[in-house]
């Protein structure tokens, strides 16, 4: 007999928000881990009926906007023009923007997530020690992914087969270059240049 979901709706935004405070004071960047952390913590069920990672998000912009408003878009801001700068460094990898940069829900914990197509990742990689960038090969899920470390915050750089990128990423916003850019001009900031972010400290 198949498991139902045994979270209420209740329950599911108690855990919801108190992962959103797991990521935001405790720099967890696990979404399934902060999840289960905020089950266990309330006396909860960990394995069915869990909020999903945009419940979470959407917790977290809550509660940064309850808390510290300014700073925490102050920080999106700072991100986001960061993120920009990299994707343009890495133009010809067509890179998207994603995680908790893309969605907004940013904490000072979190880094910049991109996603390139596994078709490049051979050429990303001899890029990256041409240029002399310093990176860590990491797994994540399953699939390669490059850690860059990179100053004000740390660039997670995933590999993805062409044809599963979206539904991999699906719920998930997903920005490109351009779209970015779109956002950032809307805010009323100037479009930074690559040159501002160090990407081999």
């Amino acid at each position: 007999m198949p498991a139902r979901d045994t979270q209420s709706p209740q329950d599911r935004a108690r855990i919801a928000d108190l992962a959103a405070r797991f990521i935001a004071e405790n720099g967890i960047q696990d979404y399934a881990l902060a999840k289960r952390k905020a089950a266990r913590s309330l006396g909860l069920t960990e394995g069915h009926g869990l909020p999903s990672n945009e419940e979470v998000d959407a917790a977290l912009i809550y509660r940064q906007s309850l808390y510290e408003p300014e700073e925490q878009a102050a920080l999106l801001l700072a991100l986001r023009q960061q993120a920009l700068a990299v994707m343009r460094v890495f133009g010809n990898f067509s890179p998207s923007l994603s995680g908790m940069v893309a969605s907004g829900a940013v904490s000072e914990h979190s880094r910049i997530e991109l996603d390139i197509e596994a078709g490049l990742s051979k050429d990303f990689e001899q890029f990256l020690v041409n240029q002399q960038i310093e990176f860590k090969i990491q797994d994540k899920g399953g699939r390669m992914a490059y850690l860059i470390y990179s100053e004000p915050a740390d660039v997670l750089v995933r590999i993805y087969p062409g044809e599963g990128h979206h539904a991999l990423n699906a719920g998930r916003i997903r920005l490109s270059a351009r779209q970015l850019e779109a956002l950032l001009t809307t805010d009323n900031s100037a479009p930074p240049s690559p040159a501002g972010y160090n990407l081999h400290p």
